[in-house]
């Protein structure tokens, strides 16, 4: 079951943060082995955050993604574009455009998305291995087979 941390700075409506897993997940059938998934949203209040050593500026929303490994890049692709989209709507985040030194133009709304992995040896439904999970296992099967179709 992939699970999501959301690190957002205080005052997203909560009817903003109600919509904003929902959206993630409409998505995770596609990419994810296991559709079924957990978001914990996490507020920080701006004199709780530093940017660039200032306390009490706005922070960057972060979503940190923890999914079993072999999730290709396409499948990663689609999800942290689908998420990061509804972070950006739910924070009201501006597009900006920046031009990195070499020139090229790159637009963000900097919404920052990180994948950890973990094997199946490393993980667990109560006392049960995931490697050893009849529902871990059948639903990575069915995520290969539909990858295998693409």
């Amino acid at each position: 079951m992939p699970v999501a941390y959301l690190d957002l700075p205080s005052g997203v409506a909560t009817n903003a943060k109600q919509n904003t897993p929902q959206r993630g997940h409409r998505v995770a059938p596609r990419g994810v082995p296991d559709p079924r998934h957990a978001v914990f949203i996490r507020e920080w209040p701006s004199e709780q955050t530093s940017i660039d050593g200032d306390v009490g500026r706005p922070m960057r929303p972060i979503c940190n993604f923890f999914v079993p490994p072999g999730l290709p890049a396409e499948a990663k692709r689609h999800l942290v574009r689908r998420v990061s989209t509804a972070i950006a709507a739910a924070c009201r985040l501006v597009r900006e455009d920046v031009e990195p030194p070499t020139g090229k133009r790159v637009i963000t709304r900097w919404v920052l998305g990180f994948f950890s992995e973990y094997p199946l040896e490393q993980a667990a439904l109560d006392g049960l291995m995931a490697f050893e999970n009849p529902m871990v296992l059948e639903s990575m099967e069915a995520a290969m087979q539909t990858a295998g179709k693409r």
